[in-house]
């Protein structure tokens, strides 16, 4: 069996064994719905970081944050269905959104993944810096924290699968342009990227067209706005719980502050054009549409 497909059932194996044993730690007890779903993603979250270490990688736990979002709608689904009645038509589009950014977001990652021989440039960095501390940072830094960040985007999906009192309305539609627009957004960047970096084959270029020669990070500009859009749903949803605009603030504030910037220092020091490409190209919103 080739490393790449090796390394996906390694993965899958990993995956079905941290959420089946989250969903049955959680349901043992009598917590609130959202205390439950907390263990649950906490459990799951230490059976990754298992798999991280076993493995030597610290990249297992990559596709988490593209799987957890639909999956948080079905554990809620699955906690209170018997219990209250169910604002189906704005669940299942949620659904439909959560899954259609999961899938694709994942088949991105995987497709381009060489397998566990491979592990992410951030990490092998950390490994470099923290020595024999590696693994500490590694559960805080690169499990915890990302997990802590999607959990928080992902309370907007309690709020419209569990606390839901308002019938389907106009923010709901405008939460489906914004969640909808920013998976497209997002799959276009990460097409163009691909195709760019298959097609060029001259080390040290930027890519500067379609969507890039708009924005620097377009991808992270529809990864900010698919949880902008879930939090809308919310909204639409019981704005009661408007306080879990949180989620989406933190998981903002993480890319202006720490995936950006970390990337940004990576991409000067390794494209002869970039310096050039920055001053040209706004870092996230694309100002260039909104001045013609």
């Amino acid at each position: 069996m080739k490393d790449k497909s090796k390394g996906r059932w390694i993965l899958l194996v990993v995956y079905l064994i941290a959420f089946g044993l989250g969903f049955w730690v959680s349901t043992v007890s009598n917590y609130p719905v959202l205390l439950k779903s907390a263990v649950a993603v906490g459990v799951a979250v230490i059976i990754v970081f298992m798999g991280s270490i076993d493995f030597n990688n610290s990249s297992v736990f990559d596709p988490y944050w593209s799987v957890a979002p639909p999956l948080m709608v079905l554990y809620y689904l699955a906690m209170v269905v018997s219990e209250q009645s169910l604002a189906f038509p704005r669940i299942g589009i949620v659904l439909f959104l959560t899954l259609a950014y999961s899938v694709r977001l994942t088949w991105n990652f995987l497709r381009g993944w060489p397998g566990l021989k491979h592990e992410d440039w951030r990490y092998v960095d950390f490994r470099k810096k923290s020595g024999k501390g590696y693994w500490l940072v590694s559960f805080f830094g690169i499990h915890f924290f990302p997990a802590l960040m999607v959990f928080g985007g992902t309370l907007s999906l309690w709020v419209v699968v569990v606390q839901d009192v308002r019938p389907l309305n106009l923010l709901d539609a405008w939460a489906v342009v914004v969640t909808g627009g920013a998976i497209l957004l997002e799959a276009m960047s990460d097409r163009q990227l691909r195709k760019f970096v298959l097609l060029n084959k001259e080390a040290g270029k930027t890519m500067n067209k379609g969507l890039w020669s708009l924005s620097r990070h377009p991808n992270y500009l529809g990864e900010i706005l698919f949880w902008w859009g879930l939090y809308f749903f919310a909204l639409a949803s019981n704005p009661l719980y408007w306080w879990v605009i949180l989620g989406p603030a933190a998981i903002t504030l993480m890319f202006l502050f720490a995936s950006i910037p970390m990337i940004e220092k990576r991409m000067r020091s390794r494209r002869t054009d970039y310096r050039e490409y920055v001053q040209k190209v706004p870092m996230l919103i694309p100002w260039k549409i909104f001045k013609k």
